[in-house]
Order: structure tokens, then C-alpha cells, then sequence
């Protein structure tokens, strides 16, 4: 075969590898369900980080393929599972500032095996970490011979064998001589992987040209202060009013050097008074026009002000389909969209609200962050897949009339602090619009919530308003507690779930 070959190429992987890189696994994983990489998961990996996904040409045709992303390790601990680590298969787990190199998949096919291409890619890892200057590589090594073994003996029996070549494992024998070593054993690594059990040999290789980096201006903050607007509705009479009023809270909480702030749901719906002429439905629709206008002026503030803006929320048309979004403007000049997910009965009969059917984490220059709009908040399976995808605080922009209704907010904000272990930041409207339908009177009392443990408030409550007052809240939230907690917390919520038993997931998602 080798003299029938007239050239192999490493390459970087494109979006039209996609089928080539499916063909290659159907046969190799066809125990495995849904054992092919999705073309929208492929095009996150090149898009989020390009230099790690790169394949093996033969003569123009691929032969093999490496996946990887960087990975901050320290969020995780040796025991995760493949659904964590790669966030549960989004890869949102990447992160370009982490320290370690994740492997995500390498395939090399049974066509060419033989001709060391598995080195050749490998190799390039190597470089890529000492490069990139990366503490090493790991990834879950499968033990798909241990199918024929797992009567007799235990995984820490099988992988001895291995080593001393009494059992040949094609895939950790391969590991072993590239000069990996095996860190430990994982239970539960990847489902639906019967030929090895679940199990998986957790391999290392260390980079021993790894040099600490010295902190920057550039590097990550771990203590993140945040800026919360608790907002009065009042009459304005234009747009440059309400923008008038935004700036000046913006200027205030950038005054103490916060690096984010937080405007209610509907913070811009005394607009709607010049409407009253017309339906709720009308109104809000006519509110809509000026949301366009909202996003560009906050990203220009972001910018001038050197702060993360979070927008509230605001109705937005899209295909005469209307919706209730925000943006998270930050203060480098990027806008990225949200939108409620769940509306509620009365959003949906008066104002003719629907919900989206997108849910995601963002990256930011102060962690990752989720955005749960009012309602959203109260149903647990959405900030759960958020913090699956690694955030580390979430924001809850509110609006509701009734203290029932803000007590709802607040005490499922507090629960999901304490069940995703992470911080949870709530801002809601207070006064009253008589001039403005289906808008009348508004409660709220804005406030930081923490997860319960020694490192954080006994009640789990950093800071709150006052009730009902127009003001602005200001803490500092210490992302370094949560990595603490994750690790060595009297308990362990995300860590001890029963993920043999249950699980939650996203149906039909196609990230953008």
C-alpha cells in the first residue's frame, strides 16, 4: 500500500470535511448511538477553535482526524464524564484562556492503519500544547476489548494486563506508547459504550515545557463585581429619555468599577403610554420598533463606559412572530442575543408573546455567564443546562406586579444558585404606570444570591435593595469560591447527581 501512495498531509479540518469525518466513524462506533459528530457540532469546534481540529490526507481523501478543545481544568475534577467535559456536546466547555488540551476524538481508518498516522496526529497535539503552552494533554481512553474481560476481572485488573502486554487493547496500547500514562479509571464515562463497560482510562501526557503564565491586564478576573438596576418606571416622552435615564445608572455603577450591569424585563415599557389609543397587542408591537435602536445605543455605552451591559429585555418582531429579548453588550464592542423561552399565560392571551427556542451560555471577559428572563427562571431544567455548559453566574432581568409574583422569582433564583452551585443576580421594575394597560403597578426588590456552604452568606443571600425603592445594587462575587465549592463543599449538587438515572437534554437543538 505505501508505494501506492503519493502523498499524506496534515490539514486543518473545514466544514466540508463534515461527511468525510462521518464516514470514517460509522463503522468504527456503529455500537455507539448517535456515534457520528453532527455538521453543526463540527462547525462549533472549527469556529471555536480551528487550530485544534485537523485530519490526515491521503492522496486528497481523508484518512483520520484529531478533535480538540482547551479546557480550564479546574472546573472539573478527574471523575467527569464525556457529556461534561465536552458541555454536554456543545463544546461551550471550550474556553481559549484554560489550561489544558482536551481530546475530544481522534479516528484513524482501519484502511490505513499501519502507517503510524495516529503518531503524525498525536504529534501535532504535543506541538499544539507546548505551543499554545498548555499544562498537557488528557482525554477518556475506551477499553473496547474489555467487553471479553468484564466477568473476570476488574477495569484496574485489565488495564495491568495491558500494560505488562498480557491483553493487547488496540486503543490503550496505542496511548501507552505515545507516551501517555494512565491517571485513573473512570466509571460512567461515556453512554452507551458496552464494549468498554463505560469505563474509561483518564490518559495524560504532561507538557514539560509548561511555564506558569504571569498575570496580565489581560488575564481573567475571578473577583467580578456586579452592577444591579433596580428601575422606577416613570413617564418619558421619547427614547432619548429613557436612554438619558439608562446612561446615567450605567455611569453610576461604572463608578465603582463594576464589571457588569443588570436592567429589569421591560425596563422601556413606559414608552407605550403615547399607545394607549391602540390594543395591549398593538402597543407592544409599536414598543418593538424601538428595540433595534436599545441595542445600538447600549453596545456604544458598553464600549464608552468599559462595562458588560445586560439589557432587561424588550419585544422584539421577527416574521411578525413577536418575542421578549435581550442583549448582553459587552464592553468589547460584541452584542449577543437572548430571548424567554417561557411566556407566561397572560404575555401570551393579552400581548400575543411567543417563545423562543433558543438556550445557551456566553463567554465573557468575566466568565461564563446564562441570561433567564422572569419566568425562565423558575423552571429548573433550563439554568441546569446551563451550568452544564459551565456557567458560573446567571442573571434574572424580572418584572411582576404582585409580591406572589416576585416571591416565584426570588425563591426559584435562590434554589438555582444552590442546585448549580453558582451566583445568581435578579433586577426587577418598581412604581406604577397608570398611563401605560396591563402595566399598572410593579414590585421588586433586587438581590444577589449565593450557593448555601462556609464560603458564602449562611442564608445564601450576598446582597439585596430595598424593597420597592428606585436604587442601584452593588457586590462583588468571587468565581474562585465556586471552584472551591465544586471541589471540597460539604455538598456536592452537580457532582452527585444521578446521571445513571436521569438526565436533561435539549431536543432537536441547531446552535447558531
Amino acid at each position: 500500500m505505501r508505494d501506492q501512495i503519493a502523498k499524506i498531509e496534515l490539514c486543518f479540518l473545514t466544514k466540508k470535511d463534515h461527511k468525510a469525518v462521518c464516514d470514517l466513524m460509522k463503522d468504527e462506533y456503529k455500537h455507539l448511538q448517535n456515534s457520528t459528530w453532527e455538521s453543526w457540532q463540527l462547525k462549533a469546534l472549527i469556529t471555536k477553535f480551528p487550530k485544534g481540529q485537523v485530519g490526515i490526507k491521503i492522496d486528497g481523501k481523508l484518512a483520520g482526524f484529531a478533535l480538540s478543545i482547551i479546557v480550564d481544568y479546574t472546573l472539573f475534577d478527574d471523575m467527569h464524564t464525556y457529556k461534561d467535559i465536552t458541555g454536554n456536546y456543545t463544546f461551550n466547555t471550550h474556553n481559549a484562556l484554560g489550561d489544558t488540551l482536551y481530546g475530544v476524538d481522534v479516528f484513524v481508518s482501519k484502511k490505513y492503519r499501519g502507517l503510524r498516522l495516529g503518531r503524525r496526529l498525536y504529534d501535532y497535539r504535543k506541538e499544539l500544547c507546548e505551543e499554545l503552552n498548555l499544562k498537557g494533554i488528557i482525554f477518556g481512553g475506551r477499553l473496547p476489548n474489555y467487553q471479553n474481560y468484564a466477568t473476570d476481572i476488574s477495569p484496574k485488573e485489565y488495564i495491568q494486563k495491558v500494560k505488562a502486554k498480557e491483553i493487547h487493547d488496540p486503543v490503550l496500547n496505542f496511548q501507552l506508547s505515545n507516551d501517555f500514562y494512565v491517571r485513573r479509571i473512570i466509571q460512567n464515562y461515556l453512554e452507551g459504550d458496552t464494549q468498554s463497560h463505560e469505563y474509561a482510562a483518564l490518559l495524560t501526557w504532561n507538557n514539560i515545557y509548561y511555564a506558569k503564565p504571569k498575570k496580565n491586564p489581560n488575564t481573567q478576573k475571578t473577583v467580578i463585581r456586579l452592577g444591579l438596576i433596580q428601575w422606577q418606571v416613570r413617564p418619558y416622552n421619547n427614547i432619548a429619555e429613557v436612554l438619558e435615564q439608562a446612561e446615567f445608572f450605567i455611569d453610576a455603577v461604572s463608578n465603582y468599577r463594576s464589571d457588569f450591569v443588570l436592567f429589569p424585563e421591560f425596563f422601556n415599557a413606559p414608552l407605550m403610554a403615547k399607545y394607549n389609543h391602540l390594543s395591549e397587542a398593538e402597543a407592544i408591537r409599536a414598543l418593538a420598533g424601538y428595540t433595534d435602536q436599545f441595542k445600538q445605543e447600549f453596545s456604544k455605552l458598553a464600549v464608552s463606559y468599559n462595562i458588560n451591559i445586560i439589557t432587561g429585555s424588550m419585544p422584539e418582531l421577527i416574521d411578525d412572530h413577536l418575542y421578549n429579548v435581550g442583549f448582553l453588550c459587552k464592553r468589547d464592542g460584541s452584542v449577543e442575543k437572548y430571548a424567554k423561552i417561557h411566556v407566561t399565560p397572560d404575555e401570551k392571551k393579552i400581548w400575543g408573546l411567543k417563545g423562543s427556542n433558543e438556550i445557551k451560555t456566553f463567554n465573557t471577559d468575566c466568565g461564563k455567564i446564562g441570561v433567564l428572563i422572569c419566568y425562565d427562571a423558575e423552571f429548573p431544567e433550563l439554568s441546569r443546562i446551563l451550568a452544564s455548559e459551565g456557567m458560573q453566574i446567571l442573571f434574572v432581568p424580572f418584572l411582576t406586579d404582585t409580591q406572589n409574583g416576585y416571591s416565584r422569582v426570588r425563591i426559584c433564583s435562590q434554589a438555582r444558585a444552590v442546585e448549580n452551585e453558582c451566583y445568581v443576580a435578579i433586577a426587577g421594575c418598581v412604581g406604577n404606570l397608570p398611563k401605560v394597560h396591563n402595566m399598572d403597578i410593579q414590585y421588586a426588590q433586587s438581590a444577589v444570591f449565593t450557593p448555601c456552604d462556609f464560603a458564602f452568606s449562611t442564608n445564601g443571600v450576598k446582597a439585596e435593595s430595598t424593597p420597592n425603592t428606585e436604587m442601584i445594587l452593588v457586590a462583588d462575587v468571587d468565581l474562585d469560591l465556586l471552584k472551591e465549592l465544586h471541589n471540597f463543599g460539604s455538598v456536592n449538587n452537580l457532582k452527585d447527581r444521578r446521571t445513571d438515572m436521569y438526565e436533561i437534554k435539549l431536543k432537536g437543538r441547531t446552535p447558531k
